[in-house]
């Protein structure tokens, strides 16, 4: 059977979205907003669009009656997908879920006790799921995450997400009023406070690492290639790098340097990337075998899609692989990736999914962004 050449993109967030995104990458990225009665909503915006006063479009002041009237799912309509819990339980694919704060509308100034609440609600909701402990990132932009984690106890893994911006306003704007953050933080200052806050994970925009923008810093900048990448590997070591966007012309770097992408591109129609090779979507869940690398490699472009179906159904996902195989696979990593510490201690409870250094696909708002 040919493989299918369309596909529509769902709606960005809802469950459609990310179960697409769960089982065609290595996991999803998704926004959680708390309603007014408590409810935790898959939804991103900090105002819904209309003509109508910002009091009566702000997420945190509607019931979720009203969001889902609009079309929006609850956290609690994912988790009740098995199509996605089950691939989350098993297939050693990550969920990350990113925390928004509310417009300044609502009036609710205590962001930490805000995100707290959430926090909470989202532990509890997932404590029946019994998910390995390498499978789950709570984030987000705001500085008061590390505080929202202390206040509410939660063992989830987290961190902040950088530059920091504003909750509220246009796109520009907001990049506009984060310059400062940007350019006042390097790379390794952001490695060092998230390392030192117990977070195992930096997250970053693209402009940290690539293009001019990375030269505003002071100091030597890192990059993707080169030099500037055995920088990045001294400050980063161990620590997972989480970067959006990630282009098409350089996901294979990315991945090279072993950066996890939070990625627009999860139609699975691409089947090749810009330079030729072939696209695969799940390097960490279910790893391309070198054998099934070299023949979709040097299939002719009418040939790959049909070929990537195949593999999809022939590779073994992550957990599925022998233990030794997937140990020698992170100590690979680890020394591709310049980690200290012995290979005995990263290939250690490997039924906790990968390390968070690994580099992974996540799919942006479960399909990719929609605007």
């Amino acid at each position: 059977m040919a493989a299918d050449l369309t596909w529509v993109r769902p709606n960005e967030n809802s469950v459609e979205a990310l179960e697409h995104g769960m089982s065609h990458v290595d996991g999803v990225e998704l926004d959680l907003r708390l309603s007014a009665d408590g409810e935790l909503m898959l939804w991103h915006d900090d105002l819904f669009e209309g003509a109508l006063p910002k009091n009566e479009r702000c997420p945190e002041l509607m019931q979720s009656e009203e969001f889902s009237a609009k079309g929006v799912n609850k956290f609690d309509d994912l988790l009740d997908s098995s199509d996605f819990t089950e691939l989350w339980q098993t297939s050693s694919k990550t969920v990350n879920i990113e925390l928004k704060v509310p417009h300044p509308v609502s009036k609710i100034s205590d962001h930490a006790n805000h995100l707290a609440k959430m926090m909470t609600k989202i532990e509890e909701s997932l404590n029946d799921l019994d998910l390995p402990k390498r499978s789950t990132m709570i984030y987000g932009f705001s500085p008061k995450i590390a505080e929202a984690i202390k206040i509410s106890g939660v063992s989830i893994p987290n961190t902040q997400l950088s530059p920091h911006l504003r909750s509220w306003g246009k796109s520009k704007i907001k990049r506009l009023i984060g310059s400062p953050n940007f350019v006042s933080n390097t790379v390794s200052g952001l490695i060092r406070d998230r390392r030192r806050k117990g977070m195992p994970v930096a997250g970053m925009a693209l402009h940290y690492l690539h293009g001019w923008e990375r030269f505003i810093h002071p100091g030597a900048p890192v990059s993707l290639t080169g030099k500037g990448l055995n920088r990045l590997f001294r400050v980063s070591q161990e620590m997972g790098l989480h970067v959006w966007p990630a282009p098409l012309k350089l996901e294979t770097i990315m991945l090279e340097a072993g950066i996890t992408l939070i990625s627009d591109f999860i139609d699975p129609t691409i089947h090749s990337l810009p330079n030729g090779d072939v696209r695969w979507p799940r390097p960490a869940s279910q790893p391309l075998d070198e054998e099934w690398r070299v023949l979709l490699n040097n299939a002719d472009e009418s040939e790959r899609l049909d070929l990537i179906l195949e593999a999809t159904n022939s590779l073994p996902m992550w957990h599925e692989i022998n233990e030794n195989v997937r140990k020698n696979a992170i100590i690979s990593d680890a020394e591709k990736w310049n980690w200290s510490g012995l290979p005995e201690y990263w290939t250690n409870d490997l039924h906790e999914g990968r390390p968070w250094g690994c580099a992974r696909i996540i799919g942006h708002r479960g399909s990719g962004e929609n605007h």
